[in-house]
């Protein structure tokens, strides 16, 4: 028996029998036209194109309406096929230095690769797989190789591999296809985010996996605590069997109580919201009893070039339509310091972490602020639309940026066109100076988001995707609890809002804590919905205060832990 731990990003218990995806041999070789053959060879190309095209077409229809994310990853992956910037840099290549289709493809692709490696966000960085993906589709029609048809096994199985693409996981037998366990990939990464969609658990940043499983061979993955376990002994698969049937039961019982409030059992209504990456994952979170979007990351328009107004303004209107009356959170951009914007603003970071990232890009870049800012605005006449700014670290910011937002406004009133004069604006309060002056923002703001991914980062000065030290990276420290204690009651005292939307919000372990400390409105992964809510509907508000006093009083994040975990598996035990 072997155990290998990596990231959970959909949660439940799969056991079954593996299958390996393998890595398909699509080499290219450094191959050369001559000039009279240089039209023949961009037609290869278009012809390859185009049948890559009709295959993905051909693969969004199997869905019909099911799975609308992944629909939209596969619609997103034939754009970037039939993008005309593509072919038009391809095919100069071909003119330009005779490469031939598939050389230039290569070429072309790679220096996209080595822009997206060196991109510190992560969700921009995994969008190299996208590329691998619509690589793959070309190089299989232009080398003549065929499509590996659908496997037929019987039985339970968990698919294996280096990565997993939206193609790929179109061609699955959903009935009995049970887990993933991937080499790649993150909490934003498209496994996850399909796995989430397919609600198949899921664990993903295992590294080298599939280099260690065998075809046929018994695996667990427990998508609760990122594990996955190869050829169990008897004793762990039956303690494991007993767990995937709890866990069953437990996801059909939070399912018929989706419409139930969220609402402690002496009468406090809490407010569960989610956090999205794009438009069709509303679907989903309104499926899993979302009251709106807490927190709507917008990197992802920015994932190949610069989006303009209008495909800001597009993509906003239509999720505040899908919402139909419910709040949607924007938060502008909050990408980092990488290559990409290196390339936009003329220099390089010799610290992403702590250089011009988020709103400090945005003033150096208000091209592209503005243009943001005025594709919000402008949604916001469809519905209840809500304005946060990320990375603000002191007044000035927050009043410059609040400057250039007024100004926009009167550009807006100058061409008649019709907004929200009164939308809300708030920030992410997720760098401790911030924190520590939260009374002076709340005057300034109509809400607060904590931010609790960095503000852990920052207070405890980890690097939270650096193996080597991720002990350290630690929620239920004192001075994290504390802080966060302070930042709710400075936004109480001044009457508003405050949310937390960071990964901390989506773990039940840390609901009854986060009650205590007086937090009321949380925004999470929609898949953390129901086991938040079910959690919420079988506690009293003054438990909850009771047990958050308790853990202000311990030195170290490890006695929380062990507190929390007592206290919660007495409240949820088929969640562990």
């Amino acid at each position: 028996m072997e155990i290998k731990k990596g990231v959970a990003v959909s949660p439940g218990i799969s056991l079954g029998e593996a299958v390996v995806i393998g890595q398909e041999d699509l080499r290219v070789e450094r191959r050369f036209v001559k000039r009279p053959q240089v039209e023949e060879e961009i037609g290869r190309f278009d012809a390859a194109v185009k049948a890559a095209v009709e295959e993905i077409d051909e693969e969004i229809s199997r869905f019909g309406n099911d799975l609308k994310i992944t629909r939209q990853i596969l619609e997103s992956h034939r754009d970037m096929i039939a993008d005309p910037a593509l072919r038009r840099e391809i095919t100069e290549r071909i003119r330009g230095k005779l490469n031939s289709a598939e050389y230039a493809l290569a070429l072309v692709l790679k220096q996209y690769y080595r822009s997206f490696q060196e991109m510190e966000s992560e969700y921009i960085s995994e969008r190299i797989h996208d590329l691998q993906d619509i690589e793959t589709k070309l190089l299989r029609v232009l080398l003549g190789k065929k499509r590996a048809g659908d496997r037929s096994h019987e039985g339970d199985t968990v698919i294996v591999g280096h990565d997993l693409s939206p193609s790929s996981a179109v061609s699955l037998d959903r009935t009995r296809v049970k887990g993933f366990a991937i080499d790649v990939g993150g909490r934003t990464s498209h496994t996850a985010i399909v796995a989430r969609a397919m609600q198949i658990p899921a664990v993903v940043g295992l590294e080298d996996i599939s280099k260690m499983v065998s075809g046929g061979e018994q695996v667990i993955i427990d998508g609760y605590s990122g594990l996955v376990i190869l050829d169990p002994d008897r004793k762990t698969l039956e303690e494991y069997r007993k767990k995937a049937e709890s866990s069953a039961l437990f996801y059909e019982k939070l399912h018929h109580e989706i419409r139930y409030p969220a609402e402690t059992i002496d009468g406090y209504e809490i407010s569960l919201a989610a956090n999205i990456e794009m438009p069709d994952e509303i679907h989903n979170a309104l499926e899993w009893g979302a009251c709106g979007i807490g927190l709507y990351r917008t990197e992802f328009l920015y994932d190949r070039r610069e989006p303009d107004e209008d495909k800001h303004y597009r993509t906003y209107a239509k999720a505040v339509k899908l919402l139909r009356g419910r709040y949607l959170v924007i938060r502008t951009l909050d990408a980092g310091a990488d290559k990409f914007h290196s390339e936009a603003v003329g220099w390089t970071e010799p610290n992403p972490f702590l250089g011009c990232r988020s709103i400090r890009l945005c003033f150096q870049r208000q091209d592209l602020f503005r243009a943001q800012l005025r594709a919000v605005l402008r949604a916001s006449v469809h519905g209840k639309v809500r304005l946060m700014l990320p990375m603000i670290s002191n007044l000035d910011e927050l009043r410059r940026a609040k400057g250039i937002i007024a100004e926009v406004e009167r550009e807006l009133e100058a061409e008649n066109v019709s907004f929200d004069r009164n939308i809300p604006v708030g920030i992410m309060v997720e760098v401790p100076s911030t924190a520590l002056l939260a009374d002076f923002f709340a005057k300034e703001v109509d809400f607060f988001s904590i931010g609790t991914n960095d503000l852990i980062q920052y207070c405890m000065a980890v690097d939270r995707v650096n193996e080597r030290i991720a002990h350290l990276y630690q929620p239920t420290h004192p001075a994290i609890l504390r802080l966060i204690g302070s930042i709710i009651d400075a936004g109480h005292r001044h009457g508003i809002d405050v949310s937390i939307c960071g990964e901390m919000c989506s773990e039940p372990l840390y609901t009854l804590l986060l009650l205590g400390l007086g937090l009321r409105s949380f925004s999470l992964s929609p898949i953390s919905i129901p086991t938040v809510k079910s959690l919420i509907r079988k506690v009293s508000m003054a438990d909850a205060q009771e047990a958050a006093r308790s853990c202000l009083l311990f030195e170290s994040a490890e006695e929380t832990q062990e507190f929390l975990e007592s206290r919660v598996k007495n409240l949820l035990p088929d969640f562990f």
